[in-house]
């Protein structure tokens, strides 16, 4: 029997050391997957970041400037000068080519904004109150909107303004500085561009306050248009480079980490899986040469039941039971 052990089976110490083989080779498998998946999966959730963060500057962020800037010029001929400016040859890079004199994409919001640069003189600080009014027109002088906006020259008592002369005298003398101010008027806010009617030009009018006459004497003004954004969009705008490696790292991170534990879970589940099936007892020798040997106790009933009875007369499934129990109880007796 010793000899017969070691020739025609394996010993037990045999058996758990094959399995524990196994098992380790399973393990170091799963391991090597996991990792090869989640360098996989992490390179892949980089790029869909990347992709991501791409698509959203390009739909969110303007293309091209944030502001458009023209001059105006007042004619000071009539009691309330006035100033009409084109913005069609300054156009917002995002306008397609094919849209004519067209400035803004369609439904973009924006606002508008009038700088007076104004001397500080006597005149101006007795000015007070003036009144700002805009109009926005189309390529054909068509008025789209009329919004008016006071406007007011910040007052600087005599001292202060001898103070100044005083501490900046140098500066005046070499000719570096001048005295004048800017006058800024929001006159147009949050207004949303037309698709049927594009704004193309500005007509600007100033207008003393009532029961004066006086205006601000000025150097020079300007017309600018804003692009409305919001915050989202300022920052990705005015810091393009930070605040996209920004957005790539928080999503790449989130997607990733969502990623590495559903394959977790994946490669676990599947790895017990494996185990389960891989720990399922085999039929031993013993119990495969019990089978085979009741099958054939079967057949030798079975011939010896044909050569006494008729052939439709034989039921297989007893002759297979006799024998099952023949070889259960080799004695030959029966219950």
């Amino acid at each position: 029997m010793g000899a017969n052990g070691e020739s025609g089976g394996t010993t037990v110490l045999d058996d758990d050391f094959a399995e524990f083989s196994a098992r380790v080779r399973g393990a170091w498998k799963r391991s090597a997957t996991f990792t090869l998946s989640a360098v996989v999966t992490s390179l892949v959730m980089l790029m869909v970041s990347t992709m991501a963060v791409g698509v959203t500057r390009y739909v969110v962020v303007p293309r091209g400037p944030a502001s458009l800037t023209t001059d105006l010029a007042f004619d000071y001929t009539t009691t309330a000068p006035t100033a009409r400016a084109s913005f069609a040859a300054v156009k917002f890079a995002n306008v397609e080519p094919g849209e004519g004199a067209r400035i803004l994409s369609p439904k973009q919001t924006f606002d508008v904004e009038v700088e007076l640069v104004v001397p500080e003189s006597e005149h101006n600080a007795n000015v007070g109150m003036f009144q700002v009014n805009a109009k926005l027109l189309t390529s054909t002088g068509q008025k789209l909107l009329e919004r008016s906006r006071p406007g007011m020259v910040t007052y600087t008592s005599r001292e202060v303004r001898w103070l100044k002369m005083l501490t900046r005298a140098p500066l005046h003398a070499m000719g570096m500085i001048d005295e004048r101010q800017s006058v800024r008027v929001a006159v147009i806010e949050n207004y949303k561009e037309d698709a049927a009617s594009p704004f193309t030009s500005i007509e600007v009018t100033m207008k003393p306050h009532a029961g004066s006459e006086k205006l601000p004497q000025i150097y020079e003004a300007r017309a600018t248009i804003h692009l409305s954004m919001s915050r989202f969009a300022s920052a990705l705008y005015f810091y393009p480079i930070a605040s996209s490696l920004i957005l790539i790292g928080a999503l790449w991170s989130s997607s990733s980490a969502v990623a590495l534990v559903c394959l977790l879970f994946y490669v676990l589940i599947k790895g017990s899986n494996m185990d389960e099936t891989k720990t399922q007892p085999p039929v031993t020798l013993n119990q495969k040469s019990k089978h085979a040997g009741a099958i054939a106790d079967a057949i030798d009933s079975m011939d010896s039941t044909l050569s006494a009875h008729a052939p439709e007369q034989v039921n297989a499934t007893s002759i297979l039971d006799h024998g099952l129990r023949h070889r259960g109880n080799p004695n030959g007796s029966t219950s």
